[in-house]
Formats: C-alpha cells, structure tokens, sequence
C-alpha cells in the first residue's frame, strides 16, 4: 500500500507518524527518538490492516485511464433524479436520521434532509455523465425496483450514501427502568457523502467506494468514480463467468457420478439376473438328478429285485397330483 494510504490509518486511529526527516536522519546515525504512542481511548486496542492484492492486468489497464472532470448542473434534469427527489421530499427518517421513502427504502440513495439536495445534484451529473460515454441508467417503475447502471454490458448497482457515526447508547436515568426498552446504538450525521458499489464480489479486489476526506469533494470523484464503475464492471463480469464455469465443472461432475450411479446399479441387477439363473439352474439339475435316480430305483427289469412293495404318496394338497411310487426290496 502507498505510504499516504498507510498515514492515513495511522492518522485515523491516533498513531503517530515519524516527523518530517525522520528516516534520514537515521540513516545518517544520527539519534532519533520515535514519537511516542497515546494510550488508547477504549482501553486495550488491536488494529488489523489489509492490503488488497495486485490488481490482474486486464482490470489495472482500465483503472489506469485518466479521469474526466464531470461538470455539476445547477439543475436536476435526468428523469431517475426527479423521481428520487419526488419520492424523498414526502419520505420520512429512519432511526439513523436518514431520508426513506414512504414505501420503503430507496436503494441508490440514503442521506440526510440536509445533505439530500446536493446528493441530488452529484448523481444527476452521473447519470449524465455515464449515458455520454454510451452506458445506461435503469430503473422500472414496478414497485420495489432498484435503479441499476448498464456499465460495459454488465449490471452493476450503486448507492451515494451518507456516512453515519455509531455511538454506544448512555441510558437515561428514565431508560435506566426499561433498559431492555432503550436503543443500544446512537446515530451520528458526519455530513460527509459516498459512492459505494454494492454488487461488487467480496474477493474482486477493486476498490467500491469513494468519499469525502478533508479536502476531497465527492463532486471531484465522478470522473474517478466513472473508471473505477468499468473496473467494478469487468471484475462483476469475470467473477460471473469464474462462477458459470465452477457451476459448469459442477454439473459436468454430478452427471458423471449419476451416470456411474447409474452403470454401477445396471451391472447389480444383471449380477442379481445370473445369479438367479445360476440358482435355477442348479436346482433344475437337482430335480433332474433326482428324478433320474427316482426312475432308476422304480425300474421293473432291475436284477437285484426280489420283490416289490407297492405304496401311494399322498401330497395332501388339494391341486397337486398323487404318486404311486414302487419301492425295491
């Protein structure tokens, strides 16, 4: 990460940064003394940085076109503004002090009453801004549509917000009653405004938001905020397809494992088919042997005998032939 980038977070969370000569007067061999670090507000403190990795060389080639500088109309012309304006001029405020409408929350927008008509006007030179340069704007009329940009062939959803402040909430001695009553949080306005994209896959990679700092103005980033909405668009676009191809390899896979399935429960049931047929077999020629043996025994010209006794088999059963069976002695 840039070293304004990492000044900034130490700046944001009371860490102090070395003075302006700093490193070169310790390679020198002069000594320094690093400034010291202020105890916590909040008592024991970790903080945790991450840095986003390289960005692949298709999506580094688009963040690196230079930004325009976009014009802010002192009137609201482009339709979808209007309508937003119609729709939060009646709404009302949630528990953050946030403009909602009436019907519910309006996606793409979600600011104070004081900071409502210049967010107004910031996206009012989007949208005029992004159909110059061929992309679109879309928004049904059906209820509970979200408005949608059409950035590069790729749908991509945005939101100009307003960055509120968390504050844990001090009971009253009246809340102190009814404490489960009470809110746990209080809502602060900073007044400072952002582009945020709402779609963009978690491990894209690519920055989606933009905001207002101490000397930068969200009517300065339009130009900035156009570029990063077409890299936004192509790593949308490239994590679509990653997810098409797994969902493909996936589906390649599951019907390979049916198909085996399916083999492997053909081959039992032929398996259980010869087995069956070896089992009939087998007491096919135990009856054949039998019966041999049985016509041996009741043959009438054997040598060996004397006499013979003649006896009826009964089976019992009232559809099952008797036999007359004759028995050597």
């Amino acid at each position: 990460m840039s070293d304004v980038g990492l000044a900034k977070i130490c700046r944001k969370h009371d860490i102090p940064i070395p003075p302006l000569g700093y490193w070169r007067k310790k390679e020198t061999g002069d000594k320094v003394v690093p400034p010291p670090l202020p105890a916590a507000k909040n008592g024991l403190e970790t903080l945790d940085i991450y840095v986003r990795d390289r960005l692949p060389p298709e999506l580094a080639a688009l963040a690196a076109e230079p930004a325009a500088e976009i014009a802010i109309p002192a009137e609201l012309s482009h339709e979808f503004v209007r309508r937003t304006e119609k729709l939060l001029t009646s709404g009302k405020e949630n528990e953050k002090k946030l403009i909602v409408a009436k019907d519910g929350t309006l996606s793409h927008l979600l600011v104070s009453r004081e900071q409502m008509s210049r967010a107004l006007r910031i996206m009012n030179a989007l949208f005029l801004a992004l159909e110059e340069r061929g992309q679109s704007v879309s928004w049904p009329k059906e209820e509970e549509a979200a408005l949608t940009l059409g950035v590069d062939g790729e749908t991509v959803r945005f939101c100009v917000l307003e960055i509120t402040e968390s504050l844990r909430h001090v009971l009253t001695p009246a809340e102190q009653k009814h404490s489960w009553m009470a809110p746990k949080w209080d809502y602060k306005l900073t007044g400072k405004l952002q582009f945020r994209v709402d779609n963009l896959p978690y491990s894209a990679g690519v920055r989606g938001t933009w905001s207002d700092g101490k000397c930068q103005r969200l009517e300065k980033c339009i130009g900035d905020f156009i570029v990063g909405l077409r890299v936004a668009s192509a790593a949308i676009k490239k994590n679509r397809r990653e997810s098409e191809e797994r969902e493909r390899r996936w589906e390649q896979e599951r019907k390979q494992k049916e198909e085996q399935r399916r083999k492997a429960a053909e081959h039992k049931q032929k398996a259980e088919f010869v087995t069956e047929l070896m089992r009939n077999w087998e007491e096919a020629q135990n009856v054949r042997t039998f019966v041999k043996a049985l016509a041996e025994c009741a043959n009438w010209n054997c040598p060996m005998r004397k006499r013979v006794r003649s006896s009826r088999l009964w089976t019992g059963q009232p559809n099952m032939p008797n036999f007359l069976i004759h028995f050597p002695i």
